[in-house]
Formats: structure tokens, C-alpha cells, sequence
């Protein structure tokens, strides 16, 4: 018996692309899934976009964010997977493509193996898929998946995953709706502290599309960096995860070396920030050190000086 498989795509101001998405996702070989669009308050021509596309499949379900839901893909991801009715699980870009058979093979994978997901490889391509631009990532899988995934030394997409739902509930939360950026990599690394093992396809069965709208590509750099941070900094003081050494000082480094970034730079606002979430909340920082990292703030936006207290900040 085939199992059910809830595809959830979040979408905002995508009409003139998300229907070769859908498209991608009629053509699929495996035919027993339900498709949920959550729409994140588009305002331009999405609804009717997504009208014809519920009247061509029934399928096809089109839904709105919860207006008590922070607003971004985050919340529209939680929300359609609340929505979905599927024993497998698919996020999914309104962007990209799906191969004919990524659903068939990945169910198949699933059902004669006993791991929680299944990950496939992923093709960039610009424009349509004539021109192929290369491999995500050319490496998807490790002996050290955490570490690795932690560090990028392997990536994968959320729409290259398929999940098992019974899996996903164990979870105490799926998407962190606070975050704007590296959302996917905070998920995928909750998962993988606890989970490492899953199967991959080494084949590429999603295309994502490299434009100048494109999150991935482009984007404010100075809001993605902060959310890296924060990412990072949730991932490191989540008491639920237990840290191995190896990546206890690699989040550290990356932690105080951001935040050093910060005061150097003369951001006083996000220097702030950091000093409250990250280096007072420290417990591995005497009250001397975070008196240092303290002046050092005040030295760069008064003086504009403050190596000397900066340099005193370390574990």
C-alpha cells in the first residue's frame, strides 16, 4: 500500500514562477500526495495563480498563514505540516523543481529501510533546466554527519529531504519561526545531533533555481549574517542537545570571533544584542571576561578604541 505524501510549499509574491513548481509536482510518477501551499500575505496575482491549480487537481490545497503566526516561511512551513494528513513529509520552495520520480524514489527508499529520512543530491540550473549550473553540494553524506553538516562541509536543502511524519512528532519543534535566515540549517542540525544516520539518493532529483530574487543567492547579507548567528548561538545553548567537544569549540570560535566582528565594526545595536544573549549568558566566561567584553563595547563607541579589553575576551 502506497503511503500518502503531504508536499508543503511556502509562498510569497512567487505567481510568476511557483506554477512550474506545481507543474514539477503533477508530473510526478508517484501519484498518492497532497500538495499544501501556505501563502506568507502575497500581493500580487498568487491567489489567482493557485485558483487554476485547484481547479485543474484537488490535490492541490492553498492556505494562508495565521495572522498570530510571525510572519516568513518558518510559520507557513509549521503551519502546513499541522495541515497535512501525509505518513511522509516534503517542504518545498516555490521556486524549484522537482524530477518526475523524486517522490517515487524516495518513498521507495523509505519503505525498505527503517531510517527516519531520506535525503537526494540537488541540481542548480538558471532560467530552465537547459542550463545546468552545477551540484548544490557536491558532498551530501558523511562518517560524521553532525560535525559535518554543522560545519558545511556536506549541505542539503530542505526540499531535497523526505521525512517520515511519525519522526517529525517526536520532535519538540520543527521550524524555529524566529529565525529569517539558516532556519534550515538550525533544523537539520537539532535533527542530526540525535539522528545522524539517514539514506541517501545520490542523484539529483530537485532543481533549484539560481535568481535575483532568489533567498538563497541574494537576500540582505548583513540580516543573513546576524541570523547565522543567531542560528548558531541557539544551536550552542539548546540544553536539550548534547555537545561533543569537537562541536562545542567550533561553535565557540565562531561565537566569540562574530562577536568580536560586531564591536570592531562599530555596530553598537547588535553588539549589544550579542553581549546579552551570547557572552553574558556564557557560563564558561568568568565575570572578568564579560566585564572585558562590557568595556569593550563602551571603548569602540566612545573612544573608538578597545583592543585591550577586546583581546581579554576568551575561553
Amino acid at each position: 500500500m502506497n503511503p500518502l505524501v503531504s508536499i508543503i510549499i511556502p509562498t510569497y509574491n512567487r505567481a510568476h514562477l511557483i506554477g512550474e513548481t506545481l507543474d514539477s509536482v503533477l508530473a510526478q510518477t508517484y501519484i498518492k500526495w497532497e500538495c499544501i501551499i501556505v501563502d506568507d500575505g502575497s500581493t500580487d496575482d498568487t491567489a489567482e495563480v493557485l485558483k487554476r491549480y485547484l481547479q485543474k487537481d484537488s490535490r492541490f490545497q492553498y492556505h494562508h498563514r495565521p495572522h498570530d503566526r510571525l510572519k516568513g516561511a518558518n510559520a507557513c512551513r509549521n503551519h502546513g505540516f499541522e495541515l497535512s494528513k501525509g505518513e511522509y513529509i516534503n517542504w518545498f520552495d516555490d521556486d524549484d523543481l522537482m524530477h518526475p520520480n523524486k517522490l517515487f524514489m524516495q518513498v521507495n527508499e523509505l519503505k525498505k529501510n527503517k531510517l527516519n529520512f531520506t535525503v537526494c543530491q540537488t541540481m542548480v540550473f538558471q532560467n530552465n533546466l537547459k542550463n545546468l549550473i552545477g551540484h548544490r553540494s557536491v558532498n551530501i553524506f558523511s562518517d560524521n554527519n553532525f560535525y559535518d553538516y554543522l560545519t558545511q562541509k556536506i549541505v542539503w536543502m530542505t526540499g531535497s529531504a523526505v521525512w517520515k511524519k511519525e519522526f517529525l512528532n517526536t520532535l519538540n519543534y520543527l521550524f524555529d519561526e524566529d529565525l529569517q535566515a539558516a532556519q534550515e540549517w538550525e533544523f537539520h542540525c537539532r535533527v542530526l545531533s540525535f539522528c545522524e544516520n539517514y539514506s541517501v539518493i545520490n542523484k539529483s532529483l530537485v532543481y533549484i533555481r539560481k535568481h535575483d530574487e532568489s533567498i538563497t543567492y541574494n537576500g540582505n547579507e548583513n540580516d543573513r549574517m546576524w541570523n547565522y548567528f543567531l542560528a548558531r548561538n541557539k544551536l550552542y545553548s539548546n540544553n536539550k542537545i548534547k555537545l561533543t567537544m569537537e562541536v562545542s569549540e567550533f561553535l565557540q570560535n565562531y561565537l566569540l570571533r562574530n562577536f568580536k566582528k560586531y564591536v570592531r565594526s562599530f555596530r553598537l545595536k547588535k553588539s549589544i544584542k550579542i553581549f546579552r544573549l551570547y557572552v553574558m549568558s556564557e557560563k564558561k566566561f568568568s565575570l572578568k571576561v564579560k566585564f572585558y567584553a562590557f568595556f569593550a563595547i563602551i571603548s569602540y563607541f566612545t573612544i573608538n578604541r578597545g583592543h585591550v579589553f577586546l583581546k581579554n575576551v576568551r575561553y
